[in-house]
């Protein structure tokens, strides 16, 4: 195992969704995304729809054709400090759009994109946003990595599978709004023991210099443990979640009835009855 520097990026959400509250969005959180890179971070993740938030949603399938741009700069500041970023945007695709997060890797290429597996009806309905078909995992030099995205979080055999591919780094880009914190925290510590893994959350919090009060865009970009302890938290308000981990981590504990510890991994997947609850 070795020990490495992981940062969730969250940029400020402006009260009035306007195309300048979506450029001061992306330029702070390009800013904030240059400050955590200097942390020697070895991955850094952005929230869910970076190249539209914050503007009025009736814009977003004109501006996601900027996707490419976007993806141009974010390219460059990986190479410029060999870090792997994972980088979410709203992306056209022939008649229709996806939901998409590429893993950038430290010279600046795409690893590869994962398309968000379960769209909200609000997606499907207003921005024409296709499912993605396939679970994916990427093999990295820190381990395995994959990035569900918000509404996929719902969805334990979504978990299920990503903890038989053997992730170790799950990204978890998301707008999460409609839960409250703590069952946004709870949801977060379970997923991350369900599949063994680190879960890194990235969402929007409150600018700085403006006061947050319930009901707003509540934060809470996080790094959560295997074993579902919560590492670090950005809290309400605009910054970066920053945590140093050992990679790959084999959470271990003993069996019900004293016996000795065991990769947690292991015996669950030994224990299984998938004839049983097979559905």
């Amino acid at each position: 195992m070795r020990r490495i520097t992981i940062a969730s990026i969250q940029p400020p959400c402006l009260d009035e969704a306007a195309p300048t509250s979506h450029a001061h969005m992306v330029e702070k959180g390009f800013a904030l995304l240059e400050e955590a890179l200097t942390k020697d971070t070895a991955f850094c993740c952005l929230p869910e729809y970076f190249n539209v938030f914050g503007a009025d949603s009736a814009a977003y399938c004109t501006l996601a054709q900027n996707h490419a741009a976007l993806l141009d700069r974010t390219r460059s500041l990986a190479a410029q400090h060999a870090s792997h970023i994972i980088l979410p945007m709203l992306v056209p695709e022939g008649d229709t759009f996806y939901n998409r997060a590429y893993l950038i890797d430290p010279q600046g290429n795409i690893t590869g994109h994962y398309d968000k597996i379960h769209p909200t009806l609000g997606e499907r309905e207003q921005f024409n946003v296709s499912a993605g078909a396939d679970v994916t995992v990427f093999d990295t030099e820190h381990g395995r990595v994959a990035i569900p995205i918000c509404y996929d979080i719902y969805f334990p055999e979504l978990f299920s599978a990503l903890t038989r591919l053997k992730a170790d780094l799950l990204f978890f880009p998301s707008l999460q709004r409609s839960d409250h914190e703590t069952a946004s925290e709870a949801m977060l510590r379970t997923r991350a023991m369900d599949a063994k893994a680190y879960l890194i959350r990235s969402s929007y919090g409150r600018p700085a210099d403006l006061p947050w009060k319930a009901g707003q865009m509540f934060g809470q970009s996080a790094i959560v443990h295997p074993d579902g302890t919560l590492l670090a938290n950005a809290g309400h308000y605009e910054g970066f979640a920053l945590a140093h981990v050992q990679v790959p981590f084999v959470w271990q504990r003993q069996r019900c009835g004293g016996y000795p510890a065991e990769p947690v991994r292991d015996f669950l997947d030994e224990d299984r009855r998938p004839e049983a609850y097979d559905i």
